[in-house]
C-alpha cells in the first residue's frame, strides 16, 4: 500500500489530523506525505497507521494519540494524566509576561497539568523563578519531562500539593489554572473531553468554581499578597466568578478579561497594598 492509497482508504472529517497520523507513523514531515504520495508502506506501519486512526474514530483526541500538543511556540509531551493544553490559556502567559516584564520575580503556577503556563512562563522569562504544583503525582512527571525538554528544570520547582495546602512561602505572581467545569450547573464539555480527559483535571464542584472558592480561601488564611493573581474560567461562568471575587478580594482589586477570542476568559487580581 502506498502514501497515496492509504490516505484514500481512510473515510474520516478530520482530514488534517488523518494526514498529521500518517506522517508521525513513516516519522517524515507532512509534507512527505504529497511530494512522495507513491511510497510505499510496510505492514509494521499499514498497521500502525489504521490502529491509529481507529483511535481517532473513537473521539480520542489527536494530542493524546500522538502524545504532544503545542503550547505558546513550544511543544508539549501530554497523556492521560494532564489536561491538554487550550490555545486561550495562551492569554495568562501573555498577561504574566507583561507583568514582570525584566524583573526576577517569583511565580506560583497552582494546578500546573503538563506544565504547560510554567514551563512557557519559565522560557520567556529567563530571570523569574517559579514554583508548580499540582495534586497529581502523575501530572507532576509529565510536567517535569516537559521542563526538562525545553531546558528550565533549573528555574521551576515542582510541588505535590493540594492547591496551598504545602505552600509556605510568598510570591509577587499567583497563576492558576484550576478545574472549572461545573458537574451541576456549567457542564459545558465534549463527550471526547469527558471521556478521554483526567476528570481530576475538569470538573470544579457544582458550579465549577469551588476551587477557585477553596484557593482564595487559603490566600486570605495563609496571608498571600501577590502583585498579580489571575486565573481562567469557563464559557458563561463570568457573572458567578464575579460574585465569587467580590465575597473575597475589594471591589477595586479585581476585574474580568476576555480572551482573544472576546470571550469573558479570565479575571485577574492585583492587591493594592502588595
Amino acid at each position: 500500500m502506498t502514501i497515496k492509497e492509504a490516505l484514500q482508504q481512510v473515510d474520516h472529517h478530520d482530514r488534517i489530523a488523518v494526514e498529521v497520523l500518517l506522517a508521525r507513523t513513516i516519522k517524515a514531515p507532512k509534507e512527505q506525505l504529497f511530494a512522495y504520495p507513491e511510497r510505499d508502506l510496510s505492514q509494521d506501519d499499514i498497521e500502525r497507521f489504521l490502529h491509529d486512526v481507529e483511535r481517532l474514530r473513537a473521539g480520542e483526541p489527536l494530542a493524546y494519540i500522538i502524545g504532544e500538543k503545542e503550547f505558546y511556540g513550544l511543544e508539549f509531551e501530554v497523556n492521560e494524566h494532564v489536561l491538554i493544553p487550550r490555545p486561550e490559556t495562551e492569554l495568562m502567559v501573555d498577561k504574566v509576561k507583561d507583568f514582570v516584564g525584566d524583573k526576577p520575580l517569583k511565580i506560583l503556577d497552582v494546578g500546573t497539568g503538563s506544565g504547560a503556563i510554567a514551563v512557557s512562563i519559565a522560557h520567556v522569562l529567563a530571570q523569574v523563578e517559579v514554583v508548580a504544583t499540582d495534586v497529581s503525582g502523575d501530572a507532576l512527571e509529565v510536567a517535569k519531562r516537559n521542563a526538562v525538554r525545553h531546558e528550565v528544570q533549573d528555574r521551576i520547582r515542582f510541588l505535590e500539593s493540594d492547591l496551598l495546602k504545602n505552600i509556605n512561602e510568598d510570591f509577587d505572581v499567583i497563576v492558576a489554572n484550576l478545574p472549572y467545569i461545573g458537574e451541576e450547573r456549567f457542564r459545558f464539555v465534549s463527550k471526547e473531553t469527558e471521556q478521554f480527559e483526567p476528570h481530576v483535571a475538569l470538573f470544579g464542584g457544582a458550579d465549577g468554581l469551588q476551587l477557585y472558592r477553596k484557593l482564595f480561601e487559603e490566600i486570605h488564611e495563609k496571608g498571600l499578597k501577590p502583585g498579580l493573581l489571575i486565573g481562567e474560567f469557563g464559557f458563561a461562568q463570568a457573572e458567578e466568578m464575579e460574585l465569587v471575587l467580590s465575597k473575597f478580594f475589594e471591589q477595586n482589586e479585581w476585574h474580568i478579561e476576555k480572551d482573544y477570542a472576546s470571550i469573558e476568559r479570565i479575571f485577574v487580581v492585583s492587591f493594592a497594598n502588595a
